[in-house]
């Protein structure tokens, strides 16, 4: 007999497609008989993690969670059991035989494949024929196929829970997946009879920062929130409920540097509070013999900003938990309304706005030099405070009028820029515009070379010094060009000779100023003097108010202030007498202003700061520079009224020729000093014998300029014709001729004639006698047309027959608006006398309390620290 199938080596079973297809039969039978046993146990595992998500366990009873937890685990562990003692074993033959059954193939093919004929019963004949009974059957094999598992589970779940726990638990997923690892933790978990009582006496404060403005936050929480899943329920049906409020909660929003203060009480487990990712851990504290309780206190840091959770947990479960949102401080904003202008006589009017999300502290300008100088004694920034009493409210909008005159930059070009603080330390600053600073421009012609030589010093350049120390030098020379001043002169020494010997930077700023205020007694006298003298008294009270300084030192400064109103008003006086310039428009919102009316504000003011009212002082100390801002502005802008057209064009022509008197004063003032250094070099072994030099310069400048002289000398004489033109008209008007006019007539007539000579140096002590003679004059018939004109005026100081409107400031405006411009707007509340009187009882009875000690230890506290702010 041949060999079988078996035997021969293209054996159809041993193809790789048909082994492939036995190991999936096979696989097929065994997943038949694992799944019915499989799911019962995935069913549980499944039923319990839907429970855990919908949060149906935390608030149960806690023996009844740990009866439930235990069910579970029973009906697992039984689930498990029979899943481990299951039969899933299977052979060869029964994986051929299924095989055939999938692929539907009668005659058992895979069978008759690997039998065998009987040996030595099978002649040539049936040999054939079981060869071709074989080859029959591997022509089938193609046909091979194995169906899907069929585990018969509808036999054994007629009902289809199975499908009934997966509809749960892809409920359950929806409704607290985003929180399933708590959630799991607070099922598997039960909470015991100490965390829940941790959790009813949770308490959370939240103190923002001072200076925001905003109330202290005291967090609540639901003792028992509802389940995720009837909380959706009741939200998608809109029932009434107080569920939505849980499932998406307003995130309260918490400045950034709040600090917070949570405390818990009876707890014997480790507290911790989490800001996001940041765990600050709760410290023990003892409430008595048998109980303990937690605390801890924190701030929010800027690490923090952003959506946040805030949660309290107990031993690793979530007690409690907030939505927050940290907001981060947002820098100030600042900005000009307007272009800078420059007002004249170096007064710089700014309009501005400024803004903040919860209150500004201050707003001001920075300067900056162009090319990058420092100033001399200084840093590179000149920061200007600006008043606003509106601070501390979120926008604050206003004009100022700096007088920048007695910068040492004045006249320069600089980088102007706002900037605005709030009470975080924070500091925004806009964006800077280009501009020349204001400057004063002085008359008198040693007044501006005294300027000029201040000027030098600004320059960081090595000869700078020098050159100022040498133009000082050669102005103190000439004591007759201002009027032989013994101040003057020895200001001009002192400058020199400390520039000579210290050229320190703290000596160059001394320097200046001493040069400024020697240029301002040329000019003006004591006028000068006595408004920066006020100006310094108010700086140094408004900075003492912002910083918080004690009622002994603000009364000090108000003294100070109150000395220096009277020293100003009186000088002011003497120079709008002089300058004619104290007739102001007159309209109806424009009232007379007593002294007397600066002085209440004054009285005001002080008690406002001994009674506590800081804010309201603040604003009334705002009010009064605004006042006194108003009458510097109005010195300076005031004009003539209308009517006694005759005498105003008379004045008007006084100064006129005082003008052409000064040009022409000018410009013999600089052909000497060119022709004195022209002299200088030519016979420096004469320098000992001043007189001589000078005679060598005269001598020398006229042989260099022999016509210039002649030609000025014509120019006098012009002048001298006009001045006897406007005696004539004098006479006329005013019924006489002033003495100084006449006085000013010698003086032309004898400087003509020093020109004539050619003499130059000779000629600036009787053109500076003629100015001086002139300014006389036209302040004189000013003083005349003022007094005619007196019942007209629209300002006169110490009136006291004029009684002010009830409800208006002392210059007859109605309350709150500000002599700026619109930077009052009345967030303030200033006391009334009522109020202040109620305010001082109440002080006084807190001090009397403060001093019995027999009280108890927590009122003397506060009782303490109420009287600390005063």
């Amino acid at each position: 007999m041949a060999p079988g199938p078996a035997e021969n080596n293209t054996n159809p079973l041993a193809s790789r497609r048909v082994r492939l297809l036995m190991r999936a039969a096979a696989l097929a039978s065994i997943w038949e008989r694992v799944w019915p046993r499989l799911l019962p146990a995935l069913a549980t595992v499944g039923l319990f993690f839907a429970v855990a998500l919908l949060d149906v366990l935390p608030g149960l009873p806690f023996a009844v969670h740990v009866s439930v937890l235990a069910i579970f685990a029973g009906m697992l562990g039984y689930t498990l059991r029979g899943l481990l003692i299951g039969d899933y074993h299977t052979d060869e033959r029964a994986t051929r035989d299924r095989l055939e059954r999938d692929s539907n193939l009668q005659h058992r093919p895979l069978t008759a494949l690997v039998d065998q004929p009987l040996s030595g019963q099978i002649d040539a004949g049936g040999r054939v024929l079981w060869e071709l009974h074989l080859r029959r059957m591997a022509a089938v094999i193609g046909k091979l196929r194995v169906r899907l598992p069929s585990p018969g589970m509808a036999a054994l779940d007629p009902f289809g829970m199975r499908a009934a726990v997966l509809l749960i638990m892809v409920i359950a997923a929806a409704a607290g997946a985003t929180d399933a690892r708590a959630l799991l933790v607070r099922a598997l978990v039960p909470q015991s009879a100490a965390i829940a009582q941790a959790q009813l006496s949770l308490d959370v404060w939240i103190t923002p920062p001072a200076y925001t403005g905003l109330a202290p936050i005291f967090l609540e929480r639901q003792k028992t929130p509802p389940p995720p899943l009837a909380a959706a329920a009741s939200q998608s049906t809109g029932s009434p409920s107080d569920v939505p409020a849980t499932i998406e909660p307003v995130a309260i929003t918490i400045p950034v540097g709040s600090t917070f203060l949570a405390q818990m009480g009876a707890l014997d487990d480790v507290a911790e509070i989490s800001i996001g990712q940041r765990v600050v851990t709760f410290e023990r504290f003892d409430e008595g013999e048998t109980k303990s309780g937690a605390r801890v206190e924190g701030m929010f840091q800027p690490a923090d900003a952003g959506p946040n959770k805030l949660s309290v947990s107990v031993a690793g479960l979530v007690v409690a938990s907030w939505s927050v949102l940290v907001a981060a401080d947002k820098v100030p904003e600042a900005e000009f309304l307007a272009p800078a202008k420059n007002l004249g006589r170096g007064l710089l009017g700014v309009e501005f706005e400024a803004r903040d999300d919860y209150g500004l502290t201050g707003v001001g300008m920075a300067i900056r030099h162009s090319d990058g100088w420092a100033v001399p004694g200084a840093g590179k920034d000149v920061l200007i405070d600006l008043p606003v009493p509106g601070l501390g409210t979120p926008q604050a909008k206003g004009t100022s009028t700096q007088d920048l005159s007695a910068h040492p930059w004045a006249g320069e070009i600089v980088k102007l820029s706002l900037y605005a603080t709030d009470g975080a330390k924070q500091r925004g600053e806009s964006d800077p515009i280009t501009l020349a600073l204001p400057q004063r421009i002085f008359n008198h012609p040693v007044a501006r070379a005294i300027v000029a030589a201040r000027k030098k010093l600004n320059r960081p350049e090595a000869g700078a010094i020098d050159a100022a120390a040498k133009d000082l030098d050669t102005i103190a020379r000439q004591p007759q060009q201002f009027f032989d001043d013994t101040v003057v002169f020895l200001a001009l020494r002192i400058a020199r000779a400390r520039l000579a010997h210290d050229g320190t930077e703290m000596a160059v700023a001394s320097v200046q100023k001493l040069l400024w205020e020697t240029a301002l007694r040329i000019e003006d006298g004591e006028f000068s003097i006595a408004d920066r003298e006020l100006r310094d008294a108010q700086k140094r009270l408004s900075e003492a108010m912002k910083n918080g300084a004690d009622a002994q030192e603000l009364d000090r400064l108000m003294n100070e202030l109150q000395q220096a109103l009277d020293k100003y008003m009186a000088a002011l006086a003497e120079h709008l007498a002089r300058q004619g310039l104290s007739e102001m428009p007159q309209n109806p919102t424009t009232r007379m202003m007593e002294g007397g009316d600066l002085q209440k504000m004054l009285d005001q003011i002080k008690e406002l700061s001994r009674t506590g009212a800081v804010d309201a002082a603040k604003r009334m100390l705002s009010q009064l520079n605004q006042m006194l801002d108003a009458i510097r502005n109005g010195a300076r802008m005031a004009q003539q009224p209308r009517g006694m057209n005759k005498g105003r064009r008379a004045l008007q022509g006084l100064r006129d020729l005082t003008r052409r008197q000064q040009e022409l004063l000018d410009r013999t003032f600089r052909q000497s000093q060119q022709n004195r250094r022209q002299g200088q070099q030519g016979q420096q072994g004469q320098q000992n014998q001043q007189r001589q030099g000078q005679q060598g310069q005269r001598q020398q400048g006229q042989r260099n300029r022999p016509g210039e002289h002649g030609k000025m000398a014509g120019e006098q004489e012009a002048l001298r014709r006009e001045l006897g033109r406007m005696m004539l008209q004098m006479d006329e008007i005013l019924g006489a001729i002033p003495p100084s006019m006449g006085k000013a007539d010698r003086a032309m007539k004898g400087a003509g004639k020093a020109l004539q000579k050619g003499d130059g140096e000779g000629a600036v002590p009787l053109q500076t006698e003629a100015l001086d003679q002139l300014r006389q004059a036209t302040e004189g018939m000013a003083e005349q047309l003022a007094r005619r004109m007196q019942g007209s005026m629209g300002m006169s100081l110490g009136r006291n027959d004029q009684q002010m409107p009830r409800g208006r400031d002392p210059f007859g405006r109605q309350r709150g608006q500000g002599a700026g411009g619109g930077v009052e707007n009345g967030d303030v509340k200033i006391p009334g006398r009522m109020e202040l009187r109620r305010s001082r009882q109440i002080l006084d009875e807190l001090r009397r309390r403060s001093g019995e000690r027999d009280r108890p230890a927590l009122e003397l506290d506060y009782i303490d620290r109420l009287i600390r702010r005063f």
